[in-house]
């Protein structure tokens, strides 16, 4: 450690209102551990990118499928625990170290960010730009080539990793800001280490969790490879066996359950809608809790059973009118007369506009968290002290200053070469990235609410009226995808600084294991997201909430007079009027809050195409995490978490495996 001015150890307690310097030199007296063991070594670098790689596979396709990813800190941590635990048991004499605290840390941190930073910008602007169609600038052949996804990919993450050094001291040493579930996770990080057999048992329930989920998703998702292998292969006696032991994709609700029949709508079928028996989706609900997945399983069946109806209703009321525009798209089957609405594509429009407006409602709530984060920008710094006792540890401003002028110009270049989008547009771009970077990173501090979403929208909007983008949907969709991932990345950024501020680790070596995260996920995500989505067609057929939100914003923004049923224009005053309500209402009503419909379950019912079986899986899984936390809190503090996780990451890593091999088999 550096000597202190006076050559003396500042005392264990501070003073109730210590300044600034002597928290400082307290945090590194007396927390600060960079120096006395490992942290981000070859082996923490590589084993988190090999973690990363999985968990970027498996939030793609979370993120395809029913629109969330789950970060993979805790998973990574465990496995790192038992597998070099266990090797260093294993090996003659100990030869192989088990891994400390802070380098278990790093390697969960670079895990974390390989499989998280990369998706959001993919997912939902590459995504919605493939839905928008092959006229767009950027696209070939109907898709965006892997050499303009990469460098956008890369450039955006940097550019949030930048963005974040100059606010880890303010927001971090100096205000003290909380970043609640960094100090969740720094606390199970020390639990981990206190008492290693349960970090053993949490492993075994991970473990078998990510078992049962594999073996499910490969189940689930035999017939589509049989049937490619039939083709290709000839391989018919593997078809016929799959054929007989398929797990069904949909179990239909029929007969009773039918809503149309109670309406005497006869020879009708609502599509996708049954019971979808899935892991994942029972793990995600055992996450997200029981006021969200509760929320999507009432909005679900509210629309099912009396929305739908009635606007078939009025449909067929009015079908002589060459004037009037269905609100439910439907297709009749010639040879059974049944007849296939798609409730979705109607409810998408009101449950976009509840989840945008919501967002942007909870970001307007946090004003104070908003004028702060500005008037930080024009407030003058405080003046360097003659002595900084972090000056060796901390991330220089001058690596601020190297990396940003290459980065930005980098962004910039690549928009106007591959997308068409003017330099001063990406200008524009890279500056409302600093706006976003600081109040996510603030709102998340503040909140633990890191509001990429919100901000994307924002963005969204700022464009939708600028010279050179309006009207432009594909300059909409990139300009605001770049931005959320720039925004995003200082966001999580700051909170693993956080962590290595409570942990003691060193925050140079944090920095440098957010770049080779975004270096691995750079390099994964894309080779990943062509075998997951080959084609606009196989995107279609995941029917992704993020890229369909995306889209339809972006649509909207720029041709809000395109056809649409005045049902569904009708149905997003709606939507918007519920997406400030229900915000309000949390604020107003804090101790009531877990009996309030949650806006984001509600809005991302309407979305998901597969509304009333993913909700019916999401509320399963909740209710049993309820009954189980209920019956058992110490056993569920234990295993539910780490049994969820192997849910979710088994069951998609299974599911985009052999999706992946199917469309490379397809190509032999």
């Amino acid at each position: 450690m550096a000597d202190l001015p006076d050559s003396t150890v500042p005392p264990a307690t501070l003073p109730e209102h210590a300044s600034v310097e002597q928290r400082d030199a307290h945090w590194r007296a007396h927390i600060y551990r960079g120096d006395k063991e490992p942290q981000l070594t070859w082996r923490a670098a590589w084993f988190g990118g090999f973690i990363g790689i999985l968990a970027c596979a498996s939030s793609l396709y979370t993120s395809l499928t029913i629109g969330w990813a789950f970060g993979v800190n805790i998973t990574a941590c465990i496995i790192s625990y038992v597998a070099f635990t266990s090797l260093h048991n294993l090996s003659r004499n100990g030869r192989v170290k088990a891994m400390g605290v802070l380098e278990n840390s790093a390697s969960a941190s670079v895990a974390s960010v390989a499989g998280m930073t990369p998706s959001h910008t993919v997912v939902g602007a590459f995504g919605g730009l493939m839905l928008l169609g092959s006229t767009q600038g950027g696209m070939v052949g109907g898709m965006v080539p892997w050499y303009y996804m990469v460098p956008t990919v890369l450039f955006s993450a940097l550019l949030g990793s930048l963005i974040a050094v100059p606010l880890k001291r303010s927001v971090i040493n100096v205000e003290q800001l909380k970043f609640p579930s960094s100090i969740a996770f720094a606390e199970t990080m020390k639990t981990l280490y206190a008492h290693g057999q349960e970090a053993v048992e949490k492993a075994r329930c991970l473990l078998f969790g990510m078992a049962t989920g594999a073996l499910l998703g490969i189940w689930k998702s035999m017939p589509d490879l049989a049937a490619i292998l039939k083709k290709n292969f000839g391989m018919e006696w593997f078809d016929t066996f799959v054929t007989k032991v398929a797990l069904p994709e949909l179990v239909e609700f029929q007969g009773p359950l039918n809503p149309l029949n109670w309406w005497q709508i006869s020879n009708g079928r609502l599509v996708h809608y049954g019971m979808d028996v899935s892991l994942l989706l029972i793990g995600a609900g055992m996450i997200v809790g029981l006021r969200v997945s509760l929320s999507m399983l009432g909005t679900a069946l509210l629309l099912h059973w009396v929305v739908a109806p009635a606007l078939i209703v009025q449909d067929k009321i009015h079908a002589a009118d060459p004037a009037w525009i269905p609100a439910i798209k439907n297709a009749t089957d010639g040879a059974t007369g049944i007849t296939t609405y798609r409730l979705y594509e109607w409810s998408l429009w009101c449950g976009t506009s509840i989840m945008v407006v919501s967002g942007l409602t909870a970001l307007a709530m946090q004003w104070p968290v908003l004028v702060r984060a500005f008037r930080g920008i024009f407030s003058q710094q405080k003046k360097e002290t003659a002595y900084d006792v972090l000056a060796d540890v901390e991330v220089p401003m001058r690596w601020f200053a190297i990396g940003i002028v290459p980065v930005s110009l980098g962004l910039i270049v690549t928009l106007w070469l591959a997308f068409e989008i003017a330099p001063w547009l990406g200008l524009i771009a890279v500056l409302m990235s600093f706006v976003t970077g600081l109040i996510c990173t603030r709102t998340a501090g503040e909140a633990d609410v890191n509001p990429v979403g919100a901000m994307g929208k924002v963005t969204q909007l700022l464009y939708s009226v600028l010279p050179g983008a309006k009207g432009n949907a594909s300059v909409n969709l990139l300009t605001a995808g770049m931005t959320a991932t720039a925004g995003g990345s200082a966001a999580d950024l700051s909170a693993d600084m956080k962590v290595g501020y409570l942990l003691g680790m060193n925050p140079r070596q944090q920095f440098w294991t957010q770049i080779i995260g975004v270096f691995i996920g750079t390099i994964v995500v894309v080779p990943i997201w062509t075998y997951l989505v080959p084609s606009r067609e196989a995107l279609e057929l995941f029917h992704p909430p993020a890229a369909i939100m995306w889209k339809t914003v972006a649509e909207f923004l720029t041709n809000a007079n395109s056809a649409l049923p005045y049902s569904a224009k009708a149905s997003m005053v709606v939507g918007a009027l519920i997406g400030v309500v229900l915000p309000l209402l949390e604020r107003a009503l804090p101790r009531r809050r877990a009996y309030l419909p949650s806006a984001m379950g509600v809005g991302l019912a309407m979305v998901l195409p597969s509304g009333v079986p993913n909700s019916l899986a999401f509320a399963i899984g909740a209710v049993i995490m309820w009954f189980w936390t209920k019956c058992a809190p110490r056993h569920n503090d234990k295993y539910g978490v780490p049994l969820a996780s192997g849910f979710v990451a088994g069951e998609s890593l299974a599911m985009a495996g052999m999706v992946i091999a199917a469309t490379f088999l397809s190509k032999l």
